[in-house]
């Protein structure tokens, strides 16, 4: 078994799954690393929505497509082209031989909160940072578990273009975040470029 640095070496976006299974043990493994993520005020705001069977994870793609269709139309009625739902739909495709599909959505813990007036420029509360923060380091943590195991695995935000039909899908009204492909590749994925330290860092 690879230790950490060897996992976070390893960990590659993988679009090219092969048919394959994967146990619910080996699942619940996998997200019970999940679970030991920091998160702000111990909130733990991450709910994991397992997409398992196949007949349920061909469901929830049917549902993505369409979602993406329909958001391709209303754009082409507009005369508008974007690119971006082309590669949405490749997303989609590289989803279907997924052993596992995990969506993941934030629960909102907090009833109170304090608006301080943070000039924040990305358009959401700071509370809601954290804690999409904290299922960012959750979402990593099974990235890294599962590479760990001999999986590979695709982080999905393309879930987007389909968000109000994979909502009723899920019949959940929490904000859904991310998703996670879980499976096995034939082929050997090499690292794309990536900025250096130097790049990215400053000594103050």
């Amino acid at each position: 078994m690879m230790n950490l640095d060897e996992a976070i070496h390893a960990r590659r976006s993988n679009r090219n799954f092969e048919e394959c299974t994967i146990s619910m043990q080996e699942i619940q493994q996998i997200l019970e690393a999940g679970l030991l993520a920091p998160s702000a005020k111990n909130r733990q705001p991450w709910f994991f929505h397992i997409i398992y069977n196949e007949a349920s994870r061909r469901s929830f793609l049917e549902v993505m497509h369409g979602g993406i269709d329909e958001l391709e139309r209303s754009y082409h009625s507009q005369n508008i082209v974007r690119p971006d739902i082309e590669s949405a739909k490749f997303t989609a495709r590289s989803m279907e031989k997924a052993a596992a599909i995990i969506v993941v959505t934030c629960k909102k813990k907090y009833i109170n909160f304090y608006e301080d007036d943070v000039q924040w420029s990305l358009r959401a509360r700071d509370i809601e940072v954290t804690d999409i923060l904290s299922i960012g380091a959750a979402v990593q943590n099974t990235l890294l578990k599962a590479t760990e195991m001999g999986y590979e695995t695709l982080w999905v935000c393309d879930i987007f273009y389909a968000y109000p039909q994979i909502a009723k899908f899920l019949q959940t009204e929490d904000p859904i975040v991310s998703a996670v492909c879980i499976g096995k590749s034939n082929q050997t994925i090499q690292m794309p470029h990536r900025l250096s330290l130097k790049e990215v860092s400053t000594i103050i």
